[in-house]
């Protein structure tokens, strides 16, 4: 290490964050020869400058090592972090030697037992707390049940007082700019994104360009949908403040900021809220009818919103516009949110609509026979799950026509589109997209489940789709992905790419050309597929 000093800490919480990050630590106690060692997860707690004060953390009680702390506290706590190999093949000046870039943590502790129920239980859940959060289908110690009292009594908690920290972060500090640069791109490259990230920690600007340099640049929104994101964003930060909120209060700012957006439009002659009866209780459905008293194709329309927001109200207008302009009825589903309810209940309650609709469908001015399926993003994703399910158990004549418009079709987005769209700055964020999926899903195999994720789903015999793309979109390369596995499996697909736009653009049609053309090509596909001329309602303020 030709120079220590350049890899020290920038702040105190680059240690408190890399602990939270990697928390597994050896715990190595006792005299020279005499060492006892043990891997155990930590957390750390901190003072209001975020430098570290304790470590928490549990021995196993049949681990012989804990007891020597009633004599000698003393105890050195051991910490590595991501780290690497960095390959002289990755650069363009190949007379460099080979180095590894890590960051890791040393602290000198004194350990004080806490050997009470209490004590283990606070320690047990503060742990399990941490590392269950966020994650789908998250566990909790009460689901135990009795199990649990017994594996408290076999531990014994700790809290570390820290006397003394001190880190390393090797990151490429003492690197040229230019070997700088070939080290993250070679990192990026080679999928190893986390030591990238602390690389960028602590580079001082000096990789900003680095990965940008060797990936497509975003392409620039298109003015007026652009107006309508910059106003959603600072309009929901405006209200939010900063304040961390549960899932109702995300969901009243949302509708909030989205309500100015839905006024206009076209009226439909009838509008109407009934409910379906599924296996989940009763669903409300709106339906907006361009014509009543006449039996006509309908159209069942999912909401987007990551499965957790969103609702009729904030899609109103669209499911207008498209009753107005396909001449359809159209029928919105007010199918239940995660992550209050996770799948497959949504996903149920639509597979039970759409039964309804047909069976009861006549009295409210429905064709059954001419049914089709769609949404915007999260609501494409249940219309794919929903006839795939529909065909698997031999009723896929049911929908006649699929309308997808920037769907989730997997939870795996690339990191170059990450990068390019999926940004804090973007409609639609790559963070927000892990966050959907983790709450929507109820366990991690369900991100495998054909009904979720599309693209691994066997496709052959759906009907005919359309699928609508927004250009600057995070999920736009797996829509791309989709369509030609569509194709591939012999689906009569049409698809298209909106130029300059990003998630969620149909939402903008008040101000949007590009939102209005994509929702008249989506009544057009419907006006195909159903053999309707073009809607006399199409013309509309």
């Amino acid at each position: 290490m030709s120079n220590p000093s350049l890899f020290q800490p920038l702040s105190p919480r680059d240690i408190a964050d890399l602990v939270a990050e990697q928390p597994l630590a050896w715990i190595v106690s006792g005299a020279a020869g005499e060492l006892s060692a043990t891997p155990l997860p930590v957390q750390v707690e901190c003072d209001a400058d975020g430098h570290p004060l304790h470590l928490l953390g549990h021995f196993a009680r049949s681990n012989p090592q804990w007891r020597a702390f009633a004599d000698d506290p003393r105890a050195t706590v051991l910490l590595i972090g991501p780290h690497g190999y960095v390959s002289p093949s990755w650069f363009a000046d190949r007379t460099r030697a080979p180095t590894w870039n890590y960051a890791t943590a040393i602290f000198d502790v004194d350990i004080e037992l806490h050997d009470t129920p209490e004590d283990a239980d606070r320690l047990l859940r503060g742990l399990t707390d941490d590392m269950e959060r966020g994650r789908p289908g998250a566990w909790s110690i009460e689901e135990m049940g009795e199990r649990y009292a017994s594996l408290r009594k076999g531990v014994v908690g700790f809290q570390a007082h820290v006397r003394a920290a001190r880190a390393t972060f090797k990151l490429g500090q003492d690197e040229r700019d230019d070997v700088f640069d070939d080290i993250l791109r070679g990192l990026w490259d080679t999928r190893q994104h986390t030591l990238a990230a602390w690389m960028r920690r602590f580079d001082g600007g000096r990789g900003a360009d680095a990965i940008a340099a060797i990936e497509p640049r975003a392409k620039p929104l298109d003015p007026e949908i652009a107006g309508f994101i910059d106003s959603v964003i600072a309009e929901g930060r405006r209200i939010t403040a900063g304040r961390e909120l549960d899932w109702p209060e995300r969901r009243e700012i949302v509708e909030q900021v989205r309500r100015p957006w839905c006024e206009g439009g076209p009226v439909p002659a009838r509008t109407e809220e009934i409910f379906a009866d599924t296996r989940h209780g009763p669903v409300r459905l709106r339906i907006h009818d361009p014509a009543p008293g006449t039996a006509k194709p309908t159209l069942a329309f999912l909401h987007g919103g990551g499965w957790a927001m969103f609702s009729l109200d904030t899609h109103d207008r669209v499911m207008r516009e498209l009753a107005a302009r396909a001449g359809v009825a159209v029928v919105g589903i007010d199918y239940a949110l995660s992550p209050e309810v996770r799948y497959p209940v949504a996903l149920e309650q639509v597979i039970d609509v759409v039964r309804w609709l047909q069976d009861n469908g006549a009295a409210h001015g429905f064709d059954a026979s001419r049914l089709a399926l769609g949404g915007d993003s999260a609501g494409g994703n249940l219309s794919t799950g929903a006839v795939l399910k529909l065909r698997d158990i031999g009723e896929g004549e049911r929908i006649a026509a699929v309308l997808s418009y920037y769907a989730g079709f997997t939870p795996d987005c690339s990191p170059h589109s990450r990068r390019r769209y999926g940004t804090d700055e973007d409609m639609l964020t790559a963070k927000e997209v892990d966050t959907f999926w983790n709450y929507y899903i109820s366990r991690p195999a369900d991100r495998n489940s054909p009904y979720t994720h599309g693209l691994l789903a066997e496709l052959e015999g759906l009907p005919p789709y359309f699928i609508g793309i927004g250009e600057c979109d995070v999920l736009a390369e797996q829509n791309l992905a989709m369509a030609g596995k569509l194709l591939a499996s012999g689906v009569d697909v049409e698809v298209k790419l909106y130029r300059g736009a990003p998630h969620s653009f149909i939402e903008a049609v008040a101000v949007s050309s590009v939102a209005r053309q994509a929702l008249e090509d989506g009544a057009a596909f419907l006006r195909r597929r159903f053999g309707l001329g073009r809607a006399v309602a199409a013309a509309h303020g």
